[in-house]
């Protein structure tokens, strides 16, 4: 059984911090007396009442900085979990959009998903039939994906009949020059 009292627990030493209760005990009880402070004032100065609370809320500050100060590597913490993710590390970060590039075999696919992102107007399904095989499941994780051919391929053939759209040129040149090179040269890029 716990009791809100706890025996035998050591003093700190000079120098250590004491154990400080739970934030949210502190700040229950920090309210309390707030409330308790307030109205006894409330009721003699009416109007002194803003003051005493700026003070209250100013003294909150000060009692609750090391929370504060608590806080940022509390972020720091969660960020850094998040990037343990299951794609994180593991894809190209293209203008903002996340680009997931699978080797399978020595060759590279591209996660549909990640494309359809990018490419405007979206792929059609009789662009995809007309990829054959070069459009089809990725091995190893349940995602539709192009095949590095049947990418630059369809927007080959998107520049040729809608004209030089600059967006496009500028994906299949980052591609080509950064993205391809990269997965091949590092394989634990690979997405999977």
């Amino acid at each position: 059984m716990q009791t809100l009292f706890q025996e035998n627990v050591p003093m700190p030493q000079a120098g250590q911090e004491r154990p400080r209760p739970h934030v949210l005990l502190r700040l229950a009880g920090y309210f309390a007396i707030a409330w308790l402070i307030a109205m006894p004032f409330g009721r003699m100065f009416g109007a002194a009442l803003p003051v005493v609370l700026i003070l209250w809320g100013v003294a909150g500050c000060v009692h609750f900085a090391a929370d504060i100060v608590d806080l940022f590597p509390a972020i720091r913490h969660a960020a850094r979990r998040s990037v343990a993710e299951k794609w994180n590390g593991r894809y190209y970060a293209y203008y903002g959009a996340h680009i997931r590039l699978c080797l399978v075999d020595g060759m590279v696919w591209i996660v549909e998903e990640d494309v359809r992102k990018i490419m405007s107007p979206p792929v059609t399904g009789r662009e995809q039939r007309l990829l054959g095989a070069d459009y089809a499941m990725v091995g190893g994780t349940g995602l539709h994906g192009y095949s590095e051919q049947g990418l630059l391929r369809l927007i080959q053939v998107r520049l040729m009949r809608r004209g030089g759209e600059a967006e496009m040129k500028k994906f299949i040149a980052w591609l080509q020059n950064e993205a391809l090179p990269n997965v091949k040269r590092v394989p634990a890029s690979s997405a999977i």
